[in-house]
């Protein structure tokens, strides 16, 4: 079964009105196919064999939260070093890539990337998520190997909201971002006549 920390930021995560996330590493958690995420969470080497599926299904029940209404606004800033990450591989990493661009061209939610030609940025210090309610105030979620840790006094919501700033000028645009996504699975599928047109109908359909 989950965590009281997991389960606890779950809860926060479905009442929310608002998540903002930044990801240097990895593809966030609500935008992971399942492959991808069964590929990352066997590699932890603190979850055993058994929990993995579990732990799978847990993380695509959270993705229910899109089809929620009201429908939650999503910001997510993703470091360029996410997506050339082979995670699981060529074939599932190109299928993450297009999953992206699906979800990018959602109208709730926003996907911009943080280029590695930026060099030094305000997220260097690792990922977060900045979740906004209709009655509560604000929460940041820092999320550990063995523990997590919940914000919420004042000064570090604005914190965290400076470095959220910070990343919205240095990050490429929307379309500059989905771009790159479109770029990213070309190379990974070079081979793939199919896998490009299909990143370009995605990246068109966006567009209308």
């Amino acid at each position: 079964p989950p965590s009281e920390q997991l389960r606890t930021y779950i809860a926060h995560e479905t009442q929310a009105i608002g998540i903002r996330n930044f990801q240097l590493a990895l593809v966030p958690g609500l935008l992971q196919t399942e492959d991808y995420a069964r590929a990352v969470i066997s590699r932890s080497v603190n979850v055993p064999s058994k929990q993995v599926e579990v732990r799978v299904h847990t993380r695509m029940l959270r993705q229910e939260i899109f089809n929620r209404y009201p429908r939650p606004d999503f910001t997510y800033f993703l470091h360029e070093s996410a997506l050339r990450l082979p995670v699981g591989g060529s074939e599932v990493m190109s299928e993450q890539l297009h999953h992206l661009l699906r979800m990018a061209i959602r109208p709730n939610l926003e996907l911009r990337i943080v280029p590695c030609s930026a060099g030094a940025h305000a997220g260097t210090a690792g990922p977060f998520t900045l979740m906004e309610f209709p009655r509560f105030t604000p929460v940041i979620y820092l999320e550990g190997e063995m523990s997590s840790v919940f914000l919420e006094q004042t000064t570090e919501v604005a914190a965290y909201r400076r470095i959220l700033a910070s990343l919205a000028d240095t990050a490429l645009g929307p379309e500059e971002s989905k771009q790159l996504l479109v770029t990213q699975a070309r190379e990974l599928y070079s081979d793939r006549e199919d896998q490009h047109d299909l990143a370009e109908e995605q990246l068109q359909r966006g567009r209308r």
